[in-house]
């Protein structure tokens, strides 16, 4: 039986769209008041570990292959998805307290980005943080490239922008009119959409690989490499 992360595909557009306007709240208040509520990071946590736990029984129930275990009850697919996602929230924390450390974010993305652990588990979590890293060396190669070539312009725009991010880091607001303002969290829901939309194309029925029936459940990250050679 296939491996795959939701019990079916609208399960899979609800936990999605959740993740993703909870996400999208946060970087909203973010953006604008340099702060992510406690309350709604807590909110995600908890929100998290029942989806996972839900998630984690459904598929228990149908007797499909769980995250730890090749297969399982309702209760041990529960305890399956609750361990994915305290093991993602883990690993989350501890990553993200060394970068709070470093004082290269702030505390309220050390608590986003537990949050999204405890939503995607390790491999998801993984995927996300490389890929908003990405977003955010993009840019700020533009952000530093729009400012002019010039030793002296890069120097003045490497400037602003450690400024910027020392004061948000602060929990001070930048000023409004401050043009291309970029938080931590803001990089982290473009990296979350555009890469959960790309890897559960086919658990989310936005796409049906040719060869592959549109009855067999497809998978995101748990399986990729096994559609990929169907595909191919």
């Amino acid at each position: 039986m296939e491996r795959t992360f939701f019990p079916n595909v609208w399960f899979a557009w609800v936990f999605l769209g959740v993740l993703f306007g909870l996400t999208g709240i946060a970087a909203w208040t973010d953006t604008k008041r340099a702060k992510i509520p406690n309350v709604l990071t807590v909110a995600m946590l908890v929100l998290g570990l029942i989806a996972n736990a839900v998630r984690g029984g459904w598929q228990g129930a149908m007797g499909r292959p769980l995250w730890v275990w090749e297969t399982g009850t309702v209760w041990l697919g529960i305890l399956d998805g609750l361990t994915l996602a305290l093991v993602g929230a883990t690993v989350a924390f501890v990553l993200m307290f060394i970068l709070w450390v470093m004082g290269t974010c702030g505390g309220g993305d050390v608590k986003l980005m537990t949050a999204i652990g405890a939503w995607l588990g390790l491999s998801g979590f993984l995927f996300v943080w490389l890929a908003t890293a990405i977003v955010l060396l993009v840019w700020v190669f533009f952000r530093v490239v729009g400012s002019g070539l010039s030793p002296r312009r890069i120097k003045a725009t490497m400037a602003k922008l450690d400024a910027d991010r020392r004061a948000m880091n602060e929990g001070k607001a930048l000023p409004a009119s401050r043009p291309m303002r970029m938080t931590y969290s803001l990089p982290l829901l473009i990296s979350l959409v555009a890469v959960l939309l790309y890897v559960y194309r086919w658990e989310l029925q936005i796409v049906n690989p040719r060869g592959v029936s549109p009855a067999t459940p497809q998978t995101g990250w748990v399986a990729h490499d096994e559609i990929e050679r169907k595909v191919g």
